[in-house]
């Protein structure tokens, strides 16, 4: 294994700290104390798919929006833990959506995990057509 051997420090305010060398080897990402705030997203032929971890919500604290050209996902709650403090959660997500999405095809579901899952179709992208322009002779 490793030889660990902490260093006792003096920060400025006078106080002791006690640096670990381990530290160095902890995986300290978001992922490591199970908070993957990463979205995934999926653009195909056929279909636009988002999918991102909300576990800390539940649905009715979830809204979820769209103008056509947007997709607003806002999450919110604030749960009192005793009579000094409490906890507040939010997170806001914007995508883009792309041209041939169909808005009104949009839904969403949040499973027993809390994750998330936006799909929307794709509407067909019709090929550029000739027309023919008549020409007026003017006299």
């Amino acid at each position: 294994m490793f030889a660990i051997s902490p260093r006792l420090s003096v920060d400025d305010f006078g106080l002791f700290r006690l640096a670990d060398e381990l530290s160095n080897y902890c995986d300290r990402s978001p992922q490591a104390f199970g908070l993957n705030r990463e979205s995934e997203v999926q653009n195909t032929d056929k279909e636009f798919r988002i999918r991102f971890d909300l576990k800390h919500y539940k649905p009715e604290e979830i809204k979820i929006t769209s103008d056509n050209q947007r997709l607003t996902v806002h999450a919110k709650h604030e749960e009192k833990q005793d009579n000094h403090s409490f906890v507040s959660r939010e997170i806001c997500r914007v995508y883009k959506l792309p041209e041939d999405v169909d808005a009104k095809s949009i839904t969403s579901s949040l499973n027993s995990n809390g994750v998330l899952s936006i799909k929307a179709t794709k509407r067909a992208i019709e090929a550029p057509k000739e027309t023919a322009i008549p020409v007026e002779f003017a006299k």
